[in-house]
């Protein structure tokens, strides 16, 4: 018996060593004065109070945790105090300007000082479009009068005026090519006007930009027209910036770009086949191994097999029949025989495969080459999805 009541005193014992150990940085006598400190706002010495506990081992890590507390209930109010004197800026420059207490070349100046604490740090936007638009109509000839519109326009845009926005940005872009701002208004233009009344007028003056442009700006300026009338739907002069921008590359992966772009407009878009065949065929010949260069090589002999609009009439025992121009059925077999034999382990190459052996046996009646071509395929991708599919063609043509 005694010997249990021993037991149970030094199970307490340790229990209460424990709980010293374990006490809490809350229950600190420093804590409990940086928390009084804090409630009279005197973050900085509420901080230093509890910066004499990251020396202690077991308070380090809490203390830190609470310092970083004490910094973000200080942060947040200076924010408050510094958004309440950015109004009573706002308030006292407004009336100031109102009641003439500035004149002269430092009226415009002040007024975009202004607009400019509304808009960034009050985030009053209807309040700086309307001092903006004051200082476009009545000081014209403001030196940064540019700025005022590209103010102008962030202003509008943020508040989903995008129309208005791109016509502003348009504005800088055809009106101030000096502008600091002229680069980044030209991309808020060519992404705000599309699907807006002021898309035409950018067009216009991105035509105008393409046009004046030389070296590799010419470049980047066709290609940006070339997307700009893409995404308008304007698809043959989408096509015709992008063979313009290729014309003036001298960069391969510049130019390679603008063949990818001009080739699915003229593909995807246009369905002009024969001049995405005459793209591809011409991007092939300059960059032989442009990258993904086996996929645009088996787009061209589909665009050959299935695109062409040259099937031939033949009269077989009295009714019409239709076949494909055994030209393009060549040219296809062509195409599809450098995917297998340069890129001989792509996927592509499987569909290379397949499209073959369908030609040779259902459309130019070689079945050596049909079987050929099947039996390769096997060789190649047993595991392939359409495995099953082909033994059968081999079964089918068995014989012939």
């Amino acid at each position: 018996m005694k010997q249990i009541k021993s037991m149970l005193i030094v199970s307490l014992m340790l229990l209460c060593c424990n709980l010293a150990e374990a006490q809490p940085v809350q229950s600190t006598p420093e804590y409990q004065k940086a928390m009084q400190l804090l409630a009279q706002g005197t973050y900085e010495q509420a901080i230093e109070e509890l910066k004499t506990l990251l020396g202690n081992g077991k308070f380090h890590s809490p203390a830190m945790v609470e310092i970083g507390k004490i910094r973000i209930k200080q942060a947040e109010a200076e924010m408050s105090n510094a958004l309440a004197h950015f109004s009573e800026a706002a308030d006292m420059l407004n009336s100031g300007i109102m009641s003439g207490g500035v004149t002269g070349p430092e009226l415009p100046k002040t007024l975009y000082d202004l607009a400019r604490v509304y808009e960034e740090r009050i985030k009053n936007y209807v309040m700086a479009s309307e001092i903006y638009n004051k200082i476009i109509e009545e000081h014209p000839a403001f030196l940064a009068i540019d700025k005022v519109y590209y103010n102008l326009a962030t202003c509008q845009e943020a508040m989903g005026m995008y129309e208005q926005a791109a016509t502003n940005y348009k504005k800088i872009v055809t009106d101030y090519g000096y502008s600091t701002y002229f680069q980044a208004a030209q991309e808020k233009m060519k992404k705000l006007s599309i699907g807006t009344g002021a898309q035409e007028g950018a067009i216009v003056a991105q035509t105008e930009i393409a046009a004046d442009a030389k070296d590799e700006q010419e470049i980047k300026a066709n290609m940006d027209l070339g997307d700009m009338h893409a995404e308008s739907g304007n698809f043959k002069e989408a096509a015709n910036a992008y063979r313009k921008a290729i014309s003036a590359s001298t960069d391969p992966d510049d130019a390679i770009s603008g063949y990818r772009k001009l080739i699915g407009m003229l593909d995807e878009k246009e369905k002009d086949y024969q001049g995405a065949a005459k793209a591809l065929e011409e991007m092939l010949q300059r960059f032989p191994d442009a990258p993904g260069g086996e996929d645009l090589v088996y787009r061209l002999g589909r665009i050959y097999e299935q695109d062409m609009d040259s099937m031939k009439t033949q009269v077989i025992d009295g009714k019409v029949r239709y076949r494909k121009s055994s030209e393009n059925v060549e040219k296809a077999i062509d195409y599809y025989n450098s995917v297998t034999e340069k890129y001989p382990d792509a996927d592509v190459s499987a569909d290379a495969f397949l499209r073959k052996g369908e030609l040779y046996e259902k459309e130019l009646k070689d079945y050596d080459k049909a079987r050929a071509s099947y039996q390769e395929f096997l060789r190649k991708f047993p595991g392939h999805s359409e495995a099953d599919s082909v033994r059968q063609k081999l079964e089918d043509i068995e014989g012939y």
